[in-house]
């Protein structure tokens, strides 16, 4: 998935949903010309924020991977193996502005 084209906006919010059954992350992202976009996780498994407070950063880089479920993964994503399950692919999300933004979940789906 190439979500190159979200490079420069904005963040407008980032909501996390944990329940026992599933978890989700979605992201709210916001253009100078109020042109809006979410991406939302489902089954998410790890998540890290630099800071609780991100509204308004920028995106410098929006940065998608794909995490096999058989075979090697990227050799700057050995940091995630702990979260390998033999089980399912995952998608490795990473935001990058002035805070970073790293999510790894099961599915990607994107809304603009």
């Amino acid at each position: 998935m190439d979500l190159s084209a979200y490079r420069g906006y904005f963040l407008d919010a980032v909501v996390v949903q944990v329940d026992s059954v599933a978890s989700t992350a979605r992201i709210s992202l916001t253009s100078g010309d109020d042109d809006t976009a979410v991406i939302e996780l489902n089954g998410v498994v790890h998540m890290r924020m630099d800071s609780p407070d991100v509204r308004g950063d920028f995106i410098d880089e929006a940065v998608v991977g794909d995490l096999p479920r058989v075979g090697a993964w990227p050799a700057d994503a050995h940091h995630l193996l702990h979260l390998h399950n033999n089980d399912s692919e995952l998608v490795w999300l990473r935001l990058i502005g002035p805070r970073e933004i790293e999510v790894v979940a099961r599915r990607i789906t994107t809304e603009h």
